[in-house]
């Protein structure tokens, strides 16, 4: 599953909400780093922040 981006944001600026099975999100900035988070933690569920 890959984040659809719905802003026109410079690549890398774009803002993500991350949620794991918990519930617990956290806002991330930029597609490298809900990369990284997915590489540690498989499953979490990312939505593009508009």
């Amino acid at each position: 599953m890959s984040p659809t981006k719905l802003t026109n944001a410079p690549e890398g600026f774009e803002y993500y909400r991350v949620c794991d099975q918990e519930g617990i999100c956290h806002v991330v900035r930029g597609m490298k780093e809900v990369q990284r988070l997915l590489e540690k933690r498989p499953g979490l569920n990312v939505t593009k922040i508009p």
